[in-house]
């Protein structure tokens, strides 16, 4: 076994230094906003030097946001400038096809991860002392981790699953790496020694779930061992290489004060959205990729009553709900031969039938929409879910969408006056263009006037321009006016506090959320 990583040459600036990170591709923008030019590191040729110089022109001009990307925190680092050196590399072959012909890999299986790493760790170290190739301590201590990595992890993605600021992994072919860390994406210095290296790695992530990924089928969704979300694309229909997103599933999840402390919303944006999961609202989540639906959704339901039973249907099991009786399906890909399929319908529907209080949906995408809506307009209420939309408009026209392209005819306006039954409030998240993730809208379903769903804005923000350390300028808005569903939070008796959150009335106390 020789596949293994490699960094980019001593000479290349793309490598990790005072700020860690080279700068990738534009930031995702808000409401289709321009992205930011893309500062790619110079090749190591003649030519570089000259490169070099137009880039320092280049960041000379560039404006304040994106001098502020420059300074992201550095990544845990897998390689060092200078050490991957030819003999470095041809240690590394032979180690590595040590530790393979030499570990009882079924015996080591058994062992706790710190042991199974110190035992291969020292496995290393007895191939290395065989070795009669002259390395630095350097050298040495960057080679053992790197052939642990190898045996035992996914090679050179190791260092980018650990860092726990990494939200997303883009690999575009061997020779790019791109991270997503703190809403921006960067380009690191980590790099696969061939597209067959790659291609290992792949095969590796899906053999363990069960799947597979090959000219005939070469596309693949999997989940990792922590929860991760990984699609890979490869050859012929990947021209350029084989290519991978990883979604990070994040081990702890956000609370809404924690969207407060991070400027995503108000005080009283949090307290009012934890008052309607509280007295069960149905709420869509709405947003782009990446925009933080499914962690929003994750901290919204902190607020279900303990008592509630709660089911939660999801393509990739991503919610972390943490009340005592929470029943988590999952959707099940068709097998090699095309059967045993199990979409999220027939899961909604099964769902119905075990008797759930809230019913709970990752992200609505097919024809799961009209059971979802169904469910909300029968007795479940509270009942949440995500979808993909630009905006609470787009939201509703999505949702109708979807049900027209289910097949099923159903008049106009009858649609929609079962869409304004059904749902009492739209949450708008969006990653902005200085990278943060904001509520931009929260806007109540009021009901239908002829053909058309009437809704009504509660909180917006509104932005003014941009701050000189390249953030955007903004403030969250409310529009004073009481919702069509306050006799609700009188019912629950928390109607004053959802007034005060409004700016409308005053009390304290009654709702412990």
């Amino acid at each position: 076994m020789s596949m293994f990583g490699k960094k980019s040459a001593p000479g290349n600036s793309s490598s990790f230094g005072e700020n860690g990170l080279s700068q990738g591709g534009g930031a995702s923008s808000d409401a289709g906003g321009a992205q930011l030019p893309a500062v790619v590191p110079p090749p190591n040729t003649e030519s570089a030097l000259q490169t070099r110089e137009s880039l320092s022109v280049q960041a000379q001009a560039q404006t304040s946001m994106a001098a502020m990307l420059s300074k992201a925190p550095p990544l845990a680092s897998y390689t060092d400038v200078g050490l991957e050196t030819p003999e470095f590399l041809q240690a590394k072959t032979l180690i590595i096809q040590q530790l393979v012909d030499n570990i009882n890999f079924a015996s080591i299986q058994k062992l706790p991860p710190d042991r199974k790493r110190q035992r291969v760790m020292e496995a290393a170290q007895s191939a290395y002392a065989t070795l009669a190739i002259p390395l630095t301590q350097a050298q040495i201590e960057l080679l053992l981790q790197q052939s642990v990595d190898e045996i035992l992890g996914l090679g050179p993605l190791e260092p980018l699953l650990a860092d726990p600021d990494v939200a997303d992994i883009m690999i575009n072919t061997a020779e790019q790496v791109y991270i997503e860390k703190h809403g921006k994406i960067y380009l690191t210095d980590i790099k696969f020694l061939s597209e067959r290296h790659l291609l290992g790695i792949i095969q590796r992530i899906v053999s363990r779930v069960g799947r597979r990924v090959d000219e005939a089928s070469p596309m693949v969704d999997a989940r990792l061992a922590d929860g991760s979300r990984f699609n890979a694309i490869i050859p012929p229909l990947a021209l350029d290489g084989s290519l991978v997103s990883i979604r990070k599933f994040k081990q702890t999840k956000m609370a809404l004060t924690d969207y407060v402390a991070y400027d995503s919303m108000t005080p009283n944006m949090a307290k009012f959205l934890g008052l309607c999961a509280f007295m069960r609202l149905n709420i869509i989540i709405s947003g782009g990729t990446g925009s933080g639906k499914t962690t929003l959704l994750n901290a919204l339901s902190a607020h279900i009553d303990p008592g509630e039973r709660v089911i939660t249907i999801e393509d990739a099991a991503e919610l972390q709900l943490k009340q005592p009786h929470v029943l988590r399906l999952e959707t099940r890909p068709a097998s090699t031969e095309g059967s045993a399929e199990i979409t999220q319908r027939q899961l909604v529907r099964n769902a119905l039938r075990m008797r759930p209080d809230r019913i709970i949906l990752g992200e609505i995408r097919g024809d799961e929409v009209i059971d979802v809506l169904s469910a909300m307009n029968t007795g479940h209420d509270g009942s949440m879910a995500t979808i993909h939309s630009n905006n609470p408009r787009d939201c509703l026209s999505r949702i109708e969408n979807l049900v027209s392209m289910s097949g099923i005819q159903v008049p106009h306006a009858s649609l929609r006056y079962q869409i304004s039954s059904a749902l009492q409030l739209i949450v708008q998240v969006a990653r902005m263009r200085d990278g943060k993730r904001r509520i931009t809208h929260i806007e109540e379903v009021v009901g239908t006037d002829g053909d058309t769903i009437i809704t009504q804005p509660i909180f917006v923000f509104k932005t003014k321009g941009v701050k000189a350390d390249g953030s955007l300028d903004g403030e969250f808005q409310t529009a004073g006016i009481k919702p069509r569903f306050a006799p609700r939070a009188e019912y629950f008796g928390v109607d004053r506090e959802l007034m005060e959150c409004l700016g409308l009335g005053l009390r304290t106390g009654g709702y412990a959320g």
